[in-house]
This record gives C-alpha cells, sequence and structure tokens, in this order.
C-alpha cells in the first residue's frame, strides 16, 4: 500500500518498511530509489522522505499514436513503473495485459499497453 505516498513522489518511511520494499512497490530498483535519494547506504529511518518518482526525458519513451492496440518495446533502462507511468496506466495493468508473472521485462520485448 502507498498511502504515505503522494503526487510529488515522495514517500514516507513507515516502520518496517525497506529499500526493497518501497523499491517494488513504486516499480523502482533498490539501485534507482538508492540514486534518487543519494543513498550510500541501505539503512533507512522511520518519517524519512524519500523520493520515488523518476525524471523522465524526452528519449525514455516512444510515444504510441496509433490506436486500437498501443504497444512498446522496451528499451534499456526501462523499467515497468516508468512504461506505466508514461503511458498513462499501472503496473499491474502492464503485467496483466501481457501475462508477466514478474516485473522483470527484457530488452527488445514488446508490450501490449491497452
Amino acid at each position: 500500500s502507498t498511502n504515505s505516498s503522494n503526487q510529488s513522489g515522495s514517500y514516507t518511511v513507515k516502520a518496517g518498511d525497506s529499500l526493497w520494499k518501497i523499491a517494488t512497490e513504486h516499480g523502482l530498483t533498490i539501485a534507482q530509489l538508492k540514486s534518487l535519494n543519494n543513498l550510500t547506504s541501505n539503512t533507512i529511518y522511520v518519517n524519512q522522505k524519500l523520493t520515488v518518482t523518476m525524471k523522465k526525458s524526452v528519449n525514455d519513451v516512444t510515444p504510441t499514436t496509433k490506436a486500437p492496440t498501443q504497444s512498446y518495446t522496451v528499451k534499456a533502462g526501462d523499467s515497468l513503473w516508468q512504461i506505466a507511468s508514461a503511458h498513462g496506466t499501472t503496473v499491474n495493468r502492464l503485467k496483466a495485459l501481457n501475462k508477466l508473472n514478474s516485473d522483470l521485462i527484457y530488452v527488445g520485448q514488446h508490450l501490449r499497453l491497452n
């Protein structure tokens, strides 16, 4: 549950949280989460505010304009969270549409977006 998240892309650490748990809930890797927050260790503290939104550059995503079925080809560095965010959907929806059992995606993979 991401009740402590808000629209600004921050997350407030709660008792029992870990970098892995927070990263997973927000479609990030631990390395991405640490990089976003300039963390040099795996130590986090209750009530600590963490950034959980990755900044997108124009080159991060390829917009698709054709209907009815939109698709996306995975590029190096992509994550399901990035792809979902860029296309106005959720990680869970992408996983369901593409019959994915994990967050693992690979370069060159074609994902359905709708």
